[in-house]
């Protein structure tokens, strides 16, 4: 009997879960009320019997499972149906793109790109972290308080002359370079923008900073004080950016690319740097030489005397001074000359009053 009385519950289960799978939504609350009107007769039954009825107990649990089964079943179809309504307008605006009609299609198109512009631009918005300088390095390096911590920042896909790396002299335009990015540094409202990779191998922080509106890097590159370099994927966001605005600097020659063949794609060419810095130092010495040389004075035409013996002067013409002498333009005085006088010509070689 107790075989049979387990054969009972499992076939009523079997037959519970198929219809389970096949009845939807009401079919839970119809399978509850058949369960528990099944439980409510076992119950009578034994109770007329004075006895329990463990089936009754079983039905009575099942049709409890199913009732509130069937209540939260009816709270996620409402939840879903509130879902579907909120999309309701975007799916009929993508239904009228497919209508032929002009106006219509037009209307569609337009809402289409200005939710994929906003959304495109929303995605390329840099997002940039507010910088505080501490101490410049040179032209494409420097210190600053990012987040509360000193890092050194190096300027991404932008290389500026050498100024300070040991066992490399200073290179042209190393100099301007660094008082350049000091200078824009200085004036605060700095901002960087990292790209995909955010250091190097020294530890360096790499990325694009932004002085207001401004990008350095940029700026760099523009005034000639630095060339496109260092470019190794994936940071490589404004390199074809930076490639355009130094075909402009280098068409004009400006900064760098003032001396030939200095600035090259592996580097900086120190035989033209040491060429370039040579040719200054002799224009430097040729204007020194020109401006040291002394002044050739051509000498007034000697006045004959008739005297046998030199005299202090031949006339009443007397100056007191060399400042006497200037004043009246009649320097250098010659011996013989009116006015000359030997206080004059203090080393005694015949000529007063020399500049």
């Amino acid at each position: 009997m107790r075989s049979n009385g387990k054969g009972k519950i499992i076939g009523i289960i079997f037959a519970v879960i198929i219809a389970v799978a096949i009845i939807k939504y009401l079919g839970l609350l119809i399978i509850a009320g058949g369960l528990g009107y099944w439980g409510y007769k076992k119950y009578q039954n034994a109770k007329r019997e004075n006895q329990k009825s463990k089936l009754a107990i079983v039905l009575f649990s099942l049709a409890g499972i199913f009732f509130l089964a069937f209540i939260g079943n009816l709270s996620i179809v409402k939840q879903q149906e509130l879902a579907n309504k909120v999309p309701a307008v975007p799916a009929k605006v993508e239904q009228t793109s497919a209508v032929p009609t002009t106006t219509k299609s037009e209307q569609t198109s337009n809402i289409v790109s200005t939710s994929a512009s906003n959304e495109k631009a929303d995605s390329e918005q840099p997002k940039r972290i507010s910088i505080t300088l501490i101490a410049g390095t040179d032209g494409d390096t420097f210190k600053a308080l990012v987040q509360g911590k000193e890092e050194k920042i190096r300027l991404l896909l932008v290389d500026t002359p050498e100024s300070v790396k040991q066992g490399t002299p200073v290179q042209p335009f190393a100099k301007e370079a660094s008082a350049f990015t000091l200078k824009q540094l200085k004036q605060g409202n700095l901002s960087l923008e990292l790209d995909v990779s955010e250091r190097d191998k020294y530890g360096r922080l790499l990325g694009y900073v932004w002085v207001g509106d401004k990008m350095l890097n940029e700026m760099l590159i523009e005034k000639g004080y630095a060339r496109v370099a260092y470019i190794n994927p994936p940071n490589v966001k404004y390199v074809d950016q930076f490639k355009e605005i130094q075909a402009t600097a280098q068409k004009s020659g400006t900064g760098i690319w003032s001396i030939e063949n200095y600035a090259q794609e592996d580097g900086f060419n120190q035989k033209a740097a040491q060429k370039a810095t040579a040719k200054t130092e002799s224009k430097s010495n040729d204007s020194s030489v020109k401006e040291s040389k002394p002044k050739v004075v051509t000498p007034k035409k000697e006045v004959v005397q008739t005297y046998s013996e030199p005299r202090e002067s031949s006339s009443n013409v007397y100056y007191k001074n060399c400042s006497a002498v200037r004043a009246a333009g009649a320097d250098p005085i010659y011996e013989g000359e009116p006015g000359y006088s030997r206080k004059l010509d203090r080393d005694g070689d015949g000529v007063g009053c020399e500049r």
